[in-house]
């Protein structure tokens, strides 16, 4: 189940946002299709794309993604 959650916690934090995944793709600048794939494997985003979407994402948005780098680096 572990692995569930955090599979989908860029989801989770993007509309906890109150973002679409055409929103969060303009962030990043980068096309839907391409956001989506990562979206499905979070773990592909990079460390700096993390951070713009972090920057783009509601407090809640933020928490849960803090929550997700968290626990990839101290795991």
């Amino acid at each position: 189940m572990e692995t569930y959650v955090s599979n989908q916690t860029v989801k989770l934090a993007r509309i906890a946002s109150g973002l679409s995944q055409s929103q969060a793709a303009g962030l990043l600048d980068i096309s839907l299709p391409t956001y989506a794939a990562r979206e499905k494997l979070p773990m592909s985003f990079t460390v700096d794309e993390m951070k713009i979407l972090m920057d783009g994402f509601s407090v809640d948005g933020k928490a849960l993604i803090r929550a997700f780098i968290t626990d990839i680096f101290l795991a």
